[in-house]
């Protein structure tokens, strides 16, 4: 065969893999052509929120500041630092103290680089079903799945480049202990063993679901091909559990029920289920939505004829190996999550799909072959074949640029907080914001994108979707300085556990201020706690001293994620719903009389005219209820005679929102267009708007 020169088979592999790191790293043209929107003082930002989590771990290493605690994270209540650090980070701060490079080009390029490592197992798999051909092919797919791709490229520094791997490299060790017959597969096992303890350091936040991913095939590997003699299996199964119990011994019997447990709650989450009286937080998160078969196809091979061809392929994979195809449970497992309950796993259909495919071109020139078809024909066709399944993938992968997440002018702002707050402030952002504001202000944080319970992330919205500044203050400093475990719930177990009647009572008591919620405390029901026993000892419980400095960050983000911060903010327990509103934004705002024009992000052009009280957008007439246009020196406001309608909210710099009434009067508007408030509960502290906004948070508290 061809391919069996290996120094020929290896140049393949060093093409293979030197076109998947190209199309990682071309975005990097565009965001040099464009630094306004990649670049923050010459540094690369990065493609996503979460990869500041492992970025701050990695630059607190570097810094001998790496604590147990963390205590900018989910203030008060602090969550535990894994130990030991995990592995992007580690790998991050190893580089930075060997090389110098700074830590934000490091965190730019590196999952480019270990995105790659997917051929490996992939290749060995691919080699195994069908030989070389088989495994390059493979290979080569598994890397340019276009979303694949996009979660392993510059400035995706996450755990997303190297998951998939793992799994896959648990599939290659589980069926090459499981094929061998020689004493050598318990070389293989070994490189299984040390594989899930990698993956177990990689994926630190759920090393339960590491653990089934990676001991799965090698339970497939024992039970359906493991056949040694009497003997050496006897041995190996006694070293097995030995290592079993000490694990238990170690880790405490119940384990394996703590893992279910946690696994059973991992499944709540992806499968968007509610449990208690708070949302899931998982359907308001774009990577948790159901994607549609169209944009399952779109986002793995972007081509019907490659995706049916991965599909065909696998079924005649199972078909010719029977048994033997029953490594790839898992990954085929994971990739069917995809299709019914998140996007985020559609990485795991890049190798599934790429065997498939590899599969059938593997059949193909074995069937050339067999009619012994002269070798430069088999390669014609071969190549051919790959090149018209291939190219939509990398079509799109070079033609899609990947921004970062957090714009340039954003990172700027929480600069600012660094500046123009003392070390020990508290912010109070939208959680999206949580990693990101940690690392770019060093300040500490309520919410991030590890912690975003539903309870959490509806006291979060409530500052900014309540229309009550007092309300919005009190609850902020109330949970700045009690939090979740010591504050909101020991108000629900003072009132017998009902959720619904406590989470009233705080935003009622917060919001009448302590004068006035000394007759609610009073006649509120509420049981003696530890050390809160009577109404004056409640007050001061729910009007703490600001002992930390609370500042609001009100943004441009938040104009676009409006949907679902809103609706947390105004949830209520009692009909586990909340209000969504309606807020569209719009640029290159103008005034000509009484006509406003103004063009929508999407291109769509608003016309209103103020005469009529008239608003025109996407072909539809809106009516409106209220206009408000502000200068620079005052507060301009007009009110139409109708009974229900919209509001026009029109800023300086070009910049308007028609927004439903509910959000035009909550605090966040009121802060961010109108610039209207009360002095007694917040202080402006850097105005930059539409794109950011800070404000020192001054709450009520009880003497």
């Amino acid at each position: 065969m061809f391919l069996n020169n290996r120094w020929l088979e290896a140049a393949f592999i060093v093409l293979i893999l030197c076109a998947a790191f190209l199309v990682r790293i071309e975005d990097l043209k565009d965001w040099k052509a464009q630094p306004d929107r990649a670049f923050f003082k010459s540094e690369p930002l990065l493609t996503t929120f979460d990869g500041y989590y492992y970025l701050t771990l990695a630059r607190d290493l570097s810094e001998a500041v790496y604590k147990p605690i963390d205590e900018k994270r989910a203030v008060p209540d602090c969550p535990p630092r894994p130990q030991p650090p995990p592995l992007l980070s580690s790998i991050a701060f190893a580089i930075h103290k060997v090389t110098g490079i700074s830590f934000n080009w490091i965190a730019a390029v590196t999952p480019a680089v270990l995105g790659l490592v997917l051929f490996l197992p992939v290749y060995g798999i691919g080699r195994y079903y069908g030989g070389p051909i088989m495994g390059c092919v493979a290979g080569f797919f598994s890397l340019m799945s276009f979303y694949y791709v996009y979660r392993s490229s510059l400035g995706w520094f996450d755990t997303d480049c190297m998951n998939v791997t793992f799994a896959m490299f648990a599939v290659f060790f589980a069926l090459k202990f499981g094929q061998t017959t020689s004493r050598i597969r318990y070389l293989w096992f070994l490189g299984a063993l040390v594989n899930y303890l990698f993956f177990m350091w990689w994926w630190d936040q759920t090393p339960q679901v590491a653990t089934a991913i990676a001991l799965l095939p090698m339970a497939v590997a024992m039970v359906f091909f493991y056949r040694p003699a009497k003997t050496e299996g006897g041995i190996f199964l006694t070293v097995l559990a030995i290592g079993g119990a000490a694990l238990l011994l170690l880790k405490g019997a119940a384990l394996p029920i703590k893992s279910v447990q946690q696994i059973a709650t991992l499944y709540k989450y992806i499968s968007k289920e509610v449990a208690g009286d708070f949302p899931n937080i998982g359907i308001s998160i774009s990577e948790q939505a159901i994607p549609k078969l169209g944009e399952i196809i779109a986002k793995t091979t972007d081509s019907i004829l490659a995706f049916s061809t991965g599909l065909i392929g696998l079924l005649f994979l199972f078909y010719r190996h029977r048994i033997k195809a029953l490594y790839l449970a898992v990954p085929l497992i994971l990739s069917g999550l995809s299709f019914f309950f998140a996007k985020r796993f559609l990485i795991f259909l890049a190798p599934t799909l790429a065997l498939g495919i590899g599969c059938i071109i593997f059949e193909v020139y074995h069937f050339l072959k067999n009619r012994q078809t002269a070798l430069a024909v088999r390669l014609s066709v071969i190549a051919l074949l790959v090149g018209i399944l291939i190219y939509p993938s990398v079509q799109r992968g070079f033609a899609k640029t990947f921004w970062p997440k957090e714009p340039p002018f954003l990172v700027k702002g929480m600069v600012e907080i660094s500046r123009k707050t003392p070390a020990n402030s508290v912010v109070w952002a939208w959680w999206d914001h949580g990693y990101p504001m940690i690392y770019w202000s060093r300040r500490a944080t309520i919410n991030d994108g590890q912690v975003h319970g539903g309870e959490r992330s509806v006291f979060n919205g409530i500052p900014y979707a309540t229309s009550s500044e007092r309300l919005a203050a009190n609850l902020m400093n109330f949970f700045v300085h009690r939090g979740i475990n010591k504050g909101t719930h020991l108000v629900y177990h003072a009132l017998g556990g009902n959720t619904t009647k406590g989470f009233r009572l705080i935003k009622e008591v917060l919001a009448a201020g302590p004068v006035n919620a000394e007759r609610i405390v009073a006649s509120s029901g509420l049981k003696p706690q530890k050390g809160i026993v009577s109404v004056e000892d409640w007050l001061h419980f729910f009007f703490p001293k600001q002992t930390r400095p609370v500042y609001l960050f009100t943004d441009w983000r938040l104009t676009v994620t409006n949907y679902w911060w809103f609706w947390l903010g105004t949830w209520d327990p009692a009909i586990h719903n909340g209000v969504h509103p309606t807020y569209v934004a719009f640029y290159n705002t103008k005034i000509d009389g009484d006509v406003v024009t103004a063009i929508q992000s999407n291109g769509h052009p608003l016309k209103a005219d103020l005469k009529k009280g008239i608003a025109y957008l996407e072909g539809r007439a809106v009516p409106l209820r209220a206009l408000y246009i502000r200068y620079k020196d005052r507060l301009e406001k007009k009110i139409f005679p109708v009974a229900r309608g919209y509001h026009l909210e029109i800023m300086p710099g070009g910049y308007s929102a028609l927004m439903s009434p509910n959000i035009a009067e909550s605090v966040f508007n009121k802060l961010f267009l109108r610039h209207r408030f009360q002095t007694a509960y917040f202080e402006p502290v850097e105005l930059k708007t539409p794109f950011f906004q800070i404000w020192k948070v001054k709450a009520d508290s009880y003497e």
